[in-house]
């Protein structure tokens, strides 16, 4: 079973739902990306984009911002809204060195344990010295598929599901220091889920 795929899948056909239903943010999280727009440089990766809300903001901030996603209907809504990317947030297609910011909200989540130390060496390598990433991740120790609210009519979303992975936050803070990050600060905020901001430095 591959739980990438299949959360693709789910996230291709409710795109449009959630769109919708994730405009508003918190306080805390709206501050965390305004800190980090106002310090990052250059050209900007939004990896795991979904359909372009964060990308938008990136873009009005003036900066040189395109996002990356795998699932084809959260990237024909983020495409009105700036340029866009298809790739696996494991393996983004950018060379190394190529960035000078990353910003991923809410999209390592759904990348498997097993693969998350490889593919935040990857985020590191893609960065060029210096580079910033800022980073927001559910977190919890446990693993798994969780049904989908979003999609319409409601039985329909009963039926969806998507793979999550909630993280402990000294062991991803470890993760991205076996990476190569320097993390300069991590922030728990509560919505629904319990979540974790971190600032990190290449």
């Amino acid at each position: 079973m591959d739980v990438v795929d299949l959360t693709r899948q789910t996230y291709d056909q409710v795109a449009a739902d959630y769109d919708v239903q994730t405009r508003v943010t918190s306080p805390a999280f709206e501050a965390f990306r305004d800190a980090f727009v106002a310090d990052a440089r250059g050209r900007v990766a939004d990896l795991g984009c979904g359909p372009g809300q964060h990308l938008q903001v990136l873009l009005g901030a003036g900066l040189d911002a395109f996002g990356v996603d795998l699932s084809d209907g959260m990237l024909a809504i983020a495409r009105t809204r700036g340029r866009v990317v298809r790739g696996d947030l494991r393996r983004p297609p950018m060379a190394p060195a190529s960035l000078d910011g990353i910003w991923s909200s809410a999209a390592l989540l759904h990348v498997p344990r097993e693969d998350v130390p490889a593919t935040l060496t990857r985020w590191r390598e893609l960065l060029k010295p210096g580079g910033l990433l800022a980073l927001s991740t559910s977190l919890g120790g446990q693993q798994g598929w969780e049904k989908v609210p979003y999609a319409t009519p409601k039985p329909v979303a009963g039926q969806l599901d998507r793979w999550f992975v909630h993280h402990d936050r000294d062991e991803l803070l470890s993760l991205l220091a076996e990476a190569g990050f320097t993390v300069t600060s991590a922030q728990t905020y509560e919505t629904k889920r319990l979540w974790v901001m971190v600032r990190a430095t290449a």
